[in-house]
């Protein structure tokens, strides 16, 4: 065979039947440059498709991504939003602490002690513009990108403000009871007139001798109205000896009042009166030198001088 025979490849197509057969020579580089295009197509395909794949996994990694910010994004915002509901919260316990106090003229630093303890230790206390302490520093959306570090930052404001409602809730309950005692103190002048006779040791009026007399006594007009100087429940009704006619009022927190020598009452044992109610009137009964009114304050069952607490 020659040099030229083996340089190419002949194809032959014999059929079954009776027909004539077809012969193809096909030269040996065109045979090699067909195998190198199959192989650069293959090769190609196996790289497309290793490329699709591969751009198929970043895909969903990119959206799986997209949904873990998407979650992040919703708890970074619901966050925010305990936040600005608790500071609100407690700058509405804070305004409602200082209006009461300010009322009441008491002490805000003294109260605050109190809840906080003698360390000073504590949350400053809200009262609005520049002393507003400053809870989120390090703002809640301020410094860095990251989720993980936002979120870290609003965690911490949320668990900084659970602590501090109680805190301020604690201050309410307590300026609430400082409220309470100062409704139970008696504060106003039981009726019209001029003290007669105050508290302390003094000469008997209608013999001789000394003795220790308990209340005060008010010289007024006769049947002139006597009001409750506080708040307070009527434990006592009645005539009751020298005293004549008496009511006794237990205000609470260990105070009691009592109004004696009346011409009459318009209370009953376990009424609940008022603060300036009238609970009788001004008369002379039992034993008097004349028309006035003894009135007692007692504190846990001791007499105490009742000019102490005349405004």
């Amino acid at each position: 065979m020659s040099v030229k025979n083996k340089r190419s490849f002949t194809i032959m197509i014999i059929p079954h039947s009776e027909e004539s057969t077809y012969s193809a020579r096909l030269p040996l580089f065109a045979v090699q440059l067909a195998v190198s295009l199959l192989v650069l197509i293959v090769a190609g395909l196996c790289l497309l498709v290793f490329s699709y794949i591969r751009v198929l996994a970043d895909a969903r990694e990119v959206y799986a991504l997209r949904e873990m910010n998407r979650a992040q994004q919703e708890e970074i915002n619901a966050l925010a939003a305990e936040t600005q509901r608790m500071v609100e919260q407690v700058r509405v316990i804070d305004d409602l602490v200082i209006f009461v106090t300010e009322k009441l003229d008491l002490d805000v630093e003294e109260i605050l002690n109190e809840v906080n303890g003698d360390s000073g230790e504590g949350f400053g206390y809200y009262r609005g513009g520049s002393d507003e302490p400053d809870l989120f520093a390090g703002s809640l959306y301020g410094g860095g990108s990251e989720a993980d570090g936002v979120l870290g930052r609003a965690s911490q404001n949320i668990i900084i403000l659970q602590s501090l409602v109680p805190e301020r809730s604690e201050t309410l309950d307590l300026v609430s009871e400082y409220v309470v005692q100062a409704d139970a103190k008696p504060s106003i002048w039981p009726a019209r007139g001029r003290i007669s006779s105050g508290f302390g040791m003094r000469k008997i009026p209608y013999t001789s001798g000394y003795q220790f007399h308990t209340g005060v006594d008010i010289i007024g007009a006769y049947g002139s109205a006597i009001w409750a100087s506080a708040d307070g429940k009527v434990i006592f009704t009645g005539y009751r000896g020298s005293y004549g006619h008496t009511v006794v009022i237990d205000h609470g927190y260990g105070y009691e009042t009592l109004y004696a020598h009346l011409s009459g009452f318009i209370v009953d044992d376990g009424d609940l009166v008022e603060r300036g109610q009238t609970v009788g009137y001004m008369g002379a009964s039992g034993r008097t030198t004349g028309t006035h009114l003894h009135y007692e304050v007692l504190f846990k069952g001791s007499p105490v001088n009742p000019s102490n607490y005349l405004q």
